[in-house]
């Protein structure tokens, strides 16, 4: 097992973090925008 530097782990928890909190703002997205097309019927809207 060959030795990990810190730059690398943390590297590699903050690609984790920001896949994770991509992840989680598509789905908020998408919810929101399937609030909006049930409500609204206008089609795709920006936050």
């Amino acid at each position: 097992m060959k030795e990990i530097s810190m730059a690398e782990l943390l590297g590699r928890w903050l690609a984790r973090g920001a896949l994770a909190s991509g992840v989680i703002a598509v789905v908020v997205w998408l919810t929101w925008v399937m609030l909006d097309l049930k409500h609204l019927q206008s089609g795709f809207t920006l936050p």
